[in-house]
């Protein structure tokens, strides 16, 4: 083994950093709501290993501050209900500043976006891109989930899949709880002391508004299994033998509640959270064979848990166990040694597709920017997700809520893990026998810092490497979104759109044309459905790198008469990018009141054209006109238009473009400067800059019924700072 591990060496040596960036859906990288360009703490929830700049604030709704710190989380009637106004600048109180979690329709199309600092695809690094996503497993308002007297609540009229039915009572403690918090504020999560005191530690962190993705039972559980020590760690010292250590982490710092060898690893040998979708990789082979294959879509993991009764009841009692006891049990790797600790052995094989192993595109290192291969001139990495149906989420285990207003959703996150190392070592053959052993004259095939021959007698030379950092892993997560079932009933808008005689489900928008196929997780339903959102923030370049500027996303969009695009876009009111502002420029360029991201959609004349085409002149085909429009939520039908020759009755009915318009200000076309306020008294008037209206605008789903091209501008956002936020709609026959 000694030869083999120096032999490896001497052929190759090289060191690699590098960081990783979501950008639709937008990536936290632990941000919630800085005013500063850096992110505040990045330790909050997750180790990204990111450059502080990155990542994007949670969503607001609010028209003129953020969320509240004491009551900001969203609420179904603030993301689903149309009619809810709270956002005004004239409402009373502070009802409307809460967080917005972006809805997004099942088995609808996202084009996932992100930038790898040091590339993928090319031959100075063994590359790989893992999109995963996680679930709420209970309502994230059951409070008492950890007590032995606890009932579980179910969402009024939903039936629940049997994967989430048989853990709901959470009798057998699994550590796969999920119930998902952006958070209030910028604080790390607290850990329990020892197991026995979970129940306690979720109670203050909700008390105090924390993060949470992970449980507090996921992370104390970690402390007090064995790491696998099969693993390759060079020569660094890991400073114990439980899964916080890693060679990435030998000091085991703690990020939220994350456990760093599942975060360092994939796919892991133990039950996860996480549920894979799709690996960019620069070997499809090496992907098939190590990857997704292994993983939890297809491979059983097991582990041995306790009850809730053990770690509840007395320690003294016959019921109760010690933490001693329990720190044995979790040990176990067995079903066997589980059932002589008097634990319970569980099995987890999500109930979904094996995920896609995709080849990736050439991206040079040292570039957050643009990869080989993709249209109008380049893109960053991106990749048409067709997201699950709720009922395909729900068989993998996740909570269906039904919120008053009809509406049924799975709340969920993604997470993108960029997995880069030389190829210094064989990833996959590499083990624990190469760990750097004097005793034993092994010598790891990296070591720190080392001085390397270079020829005889030649004076060394010497490399500055990490073996912390060769072979590592960078991650990136979204906040809190929401994935609803397609409408399946709708009111017939009350306007004079002759357009507007079918609601969302009778257009087929609510139906399934057929079974749902499944691949790769994935779901086929008719019609097609594209996501059309706002990425970026607020600023210049230089003031929002690593984040990028405002965009339509896609920039382009290529659809056939019969497929629909669901319009929404979220942002923040604190975007305001000040200092501290690290090795970067401070400052948030653009129009209208600073730190807030607003955006709006008119139709233009071409892509060289500034002014917008005004709704009562008939320049081109108007394609809200030429198309049927429903709010997405709902299915509700809005007119676009009125088939007469009427000029006036033709304005007065062009709801859709009032309300894109606006960005959500105004209802519809007859609201436009006769909106009472919420007081009671004053009038919303729109403010020309967008300043007041919400900081995130629901959705409205448009289907085009005629072919050409398109294009659009966003009004606000086209000083020189930002002057081409443009989108261009393409319809075919």
């Amino acid at each position: 083994m000694k030869m083999l591990c120096m032999t490896i060496f001497a052929l190759l040596v090289s060191v690699g950093i590098a960081d990783v960036y979501m950008h639709m859906p937008k990536g936290a990288n632990n941000r919630l709501n800085e005013k500063s360009a850096n992110r505040q703490n990045g330790n909050r929830g997750y180790d990204t290993q990111n450059n502080n700049r990155g990542g994007y604030n949670v969503g607001d709704m609010d028209a003129t501050d953020g969320f509240d710190a004491n009551n900001g989380y969203a609420t179904d009637a603030s993301v689903f209900d149309y009619s809810w106004r709270e956002w005004s600048a004239n409402a009373n109180g502070n009802d409307g500043q809460v967080q917005f979690e972006e809805p997004f329709l099942e088995a609808s199309i996202m084009k996932v976006t992100w930038t790898a600092q040091h590339g993928c695809g090319n031959e100075k690094n063994n590359c790989n891109m893992v999109f995963e996503y996680t679930c709420d497993s209970h309502d994230q308002d059951d409070d008492n989930i950890l007590q032995n007297n606890y009932n579980p609540s179910q969402a009024t009229g939903v039936t629940q899949s049997a994967a989430t039915s048989a853990n709901l009572d959470y009798d057998t403690i699994t550590g796969l709880r999920v119930q998902l918090k952006n958070g209030l504020n910028t604080n790390t999560p607290n850990d329990p002391n020892n197991i026995r005191d979970i129940s306690q530690t979720k109670q203050n962190n909700d008390n105090n508004n924390n993060f949470r993705a992970e449980s507090e039972e996921w992370y104390v559980f970690a402390k007090n299994r064995e790491r696998n020590q099969g693993l390759f760690t060079a020569d660094q010292n890991l400073q114990g033998n439980d899964q916080t250590k890693t060679r990435q982490n030998p000091g085991g710092t703690r990020r939220g509640l994350e456990v760093p060898e599942e975060r360092d690893y994939f796919p892991w040998w133990q039950p996860t959270i996480w549920r894979p979708l799709f690996i960019y990789h620069n070997n499809l082979d090496e992907c098939e064979r190590h990857m997704a294959s292994n993983s939890s879509a297809v491979e059983t993991k097991y582990a041995c848990v306790p009850t809730k009764t053990q770690i509840n009841s007395g320690a003294n009692t016959n019921a109760g166990k010690t933490n001693a006891e329990l720190a044995t049990m979790l040990k176990a790797r067995t079903a066997q040694d589980c059932a002589a600790a008097d634990g319970e052995w569980i099995s987890q094989l999500f109930d979904m597709d094996r995920p896609a192993c995709l080849q990736a595109e050439f991206s040079q290192v040292n570039n957050l920017g643009n990869v080989d291969g993709t249209s109008e001139g380049g893109l960053p990495q991106n990749v048409d997700w067709t997201m699950p149906t709720v009922e395909q989420m729900a068989k993998t285990g996740c909570y269906v809520y039904k919120a008053a207003t009809g509406q049924e959703y799975v709340r969920f996150q993604t997470r993108i893990r960029y997995n880069m190392t030389t190829m210094d070592y064989s990833p996959y053959e590499t083990t624990a026998e190469c760990n750097n052993n004097k005793n034993n004259r092994v010598q790891s095939p990296v070591t720190q810092n080392p001085t390397v021959d270079v020829g005889v007698e030649m004076q060394g030379l010497r490399l500055a490497l990490n073996t912390a950092q060769t072979g590592r892993t960078f991650q990136d997560r979204s906040h809190a979104m929401r994935l609803i079932r397609r409408p399946t009933a709708g009111t017939q808008s009350g306007s004079a759109n002759a357009n507007v005689n079918q609601n969302f489900a009778a257009n087929a928008l609510g139906t399934n044309a057929g079974n749902a196929q499944a691949n790769a997780g994935t779901a086929e339903m008719t019609p097609k459905i594209y996501n059309l959102n706002v990425q970026g923030k607020r600023g210049n370049i230089v003031q929002t790198f690593p984040a990028v500027e405002y965009d339509f996303w896609p920039k382009t969009l290529n659809v056939n008469v019969g497929d629909c695009i669901a319009m929404q876009w979220t942002g923040s009111n604190t975007h305001n990018n000040g200092n501290p502002a690290g090795d970067g420029q401070a400052g948030d360029a653009g129009e209208g009141r600073g730190g807030s991201d607003r955006s709006n959609i008119m139709q233009i004349l071409n892509k060289n054209s500034t002014y917008p085409l005004p709704l009562d002149k008939n320049v081109l085909p108007d394609f809200f006109e030429n198309s049927k429009c429903y709010q997405t939520y709902t299915g509700n039908g809005m007119s676009s238009g009125s088939t007469t020759n009427d000029a006036e009755a033709n304005l007065d009915a062009k709801d859709c473009q009032a309300y894109f318009m606006t960005a959500g200000f105004y209802p519809g076309m007859g609201d436009v400067g006769s909106i009472e306020g919420l007081d009671g008294n004053n009038a919303d008037e729109l403010d020309v800059l967008l300043n007041n209206t919400p900081a995130s605008m629901r959705g409205i789903t448009v289907c085009p019924e005629t072919p050409g091209e398109y294009v659009f501008t966003c009004t606000r956002n086209n000083n020189f700072s930002n002057r081409d936020q443009k989108l261009v709609i393409t319809v075919t026959q």
